[in-house]
């Protein structure tokens, strides 16, 4: 569990798209723990992740991909790979699907925040096929606000995939919207010292996280995505808290709907936003540490979807509560060898 105070961080051409399948029944998706079902995504994806025209053009779908003599992607065990749709997630029900998604319940839990999450309807809902987060000013079980998160630990994990989701975040004051990972097995702990705080022993940040997109009302318009990971200091004798930090994208309304992605593979990271790459980071980046001799970005990882209020520099209004986060499907694809 990240601990209560972290940083607050948290296109190509038709010609050659990628071929996307479903998952075959009992295929077992690299590193992944539960398949999900649904039709092929409606966006395309980067074509470069299959076509090649050398060997380095495979590296980052899995471990010995190599290209092959017809310019298509090979497996370590020379066979075709194409791109392969493992979870998709349409909200189309009436209620989360208990088999896929969890709900995070409780206040104080991250970066000194005002809420306290619920599994209410009134902060998590389904409604016309989309997962609704509702933020409300309200008092409950100690806290002066309500919201809404979720995810799939336990339930849902991988490793090297396409991860993406439609959605719209709200703008209200005090909002920060995130679509982010967690390491699913962080083992061992390893002590940690996070900034002026006393140092401990867990698993945060030495075991990462990952963020696909966050927008937070202070700073609109702006779409953060990084990694984070953890550094060792020899002073310390632990881990300190290492972040890429590359420009933020941004978006001209974000409570319109737009898609944010991204492509985790064994030797790098591309952010995308409404299928244009917004940013990249080679893996491992040269400063981080491995914990008990592991590269945590090699291991799996679960989805987490949330609207936290205030834990920024803007805290959180209650004057323009309810806010919510809306997000229409979520999906997850992966590169595998061809039937």
């Amino acid at each position: 569990m990240i601990p209560p105070t972290p940083p607050r961080l948290r296109g190509a051409s038709s010609q050659h798209r990628p071929r996307w399948r479903r998952a075959r029944r009992g295929l077992a998706p690299l590193f992944v723990a539960a398949v999900g079902c649904g039709g092929p995504p409606q966006t395309s994806s980067s074509s470069h992740w299959l076509t090649c025209s050398q060997d380095s053009d495979c590296s980052n779908l899995e471990v010995g991909a190599r290209c092959g003599d017809e310019g298509i992607c090979l497996s370590a065990g020379g066979t075709r790979l194409v791109q392969t749709l493992v979870f998709s997630e349409e909200f189309d029900g009436t209620t989360l699907e208990g088999t896929r998604w969890a709900y995070e319940i409780g206040a104080g839990i991250r970066n000194n925040e005002a809420q306290a999450y619920t599994n209410r309807p009134e902060n998590v809902k389904l409604e016309s096929g989309h997962l609704v987060l509702t933020g409300r000013a309200e008092q409950y079980q100690g806290s002066s606000f309500t919201s809404g998160s979720v995810n799939t630990e336990g339930l849902f994990s991988f490793a090297f995939a396409r991860v993406e989701a439609r959605l719209a975040a709200p703008v209200g004051r005090g909002c920060s919207a995130a679509f982010w990972m967690l390491p699913e097995n962080p083992t061992p702990n390893v002590q940690s010292c996070i900034g002026s705080s006393p140092c401990y022993s867990g698993t945060w940040p030495a075991w990462g996280d990952i963020t696909i997109a966050n927008l937070q009302s202070q700073l609109p318009g702006q779409v953060l995505g990084t990694i984070s990971y953890g550094v060792w200091d020899d002073a310390l004798g632990g881990v300190t808290h290492g972040v890429f930090a590359g420009e933020n994208a941004t978006v001209e309304d974000a409570t319109a709907y737009h898609t944010y992605a991204l492509e985790w593979g064994p030797v790098r990271v591309d952010w995308f936003v409404d299928d244009v790459k917004v940013r990249t980071v080679a893996l491992p980046p040269e400063d981080m540490y491995l914990p008990g001799g592991v590269d945590p970005f090699h291991e799996p990882f679960h989805i987490r979807l949330n609207l936290a209020l205030g834990g920024l520099d803007q805290a959180p209004d209650a004057a323009v509560y309810p806010q919510e986060l809306r997000i229409d499907w979520v999906r997850v694809s992966q590169w595998q060898a061809e039937d």
